[in-house]
């Protein structure tokens, strides 16, 4: 609800520091409400292809790697 008047201008009324804290969450729940309608309306993703991250930047944001060696470094061993 606080009205977004800039950085700058913050900056001149002394603010050194400002927060975003629900910036990439809106971001996010716009994205996916607009993703979801995509597929809703065109039975594909095609139209929002640019919207949506590549598979191994998802691998990598997840960090699935470092999972994947925890998984294996974990794993239970079947017993004989």
């Amino acid at each position: 609800m606080t009205p977004d008047i800039g950085q700058g201008k913050l900056a001149q009324m002394g603010f050194g520091l400002v927060l975003y804290a629900n910036a990439a969450l809106q971001a996010a729940l716009k994205a996916s409400r607009d993703v979801l309608a995509a597929l809703k309306r065109d039975g594909s993703l095609h139209a929002v292809a640019d919207k949506l991250a590549s598979f191994g930047e998802r691998q990598r944001t997840v960090a699935k790697a470092t999972y994947d060696a925890l998984e294996k470094r974990y794993a239970v061993q079947p017993v004989d």
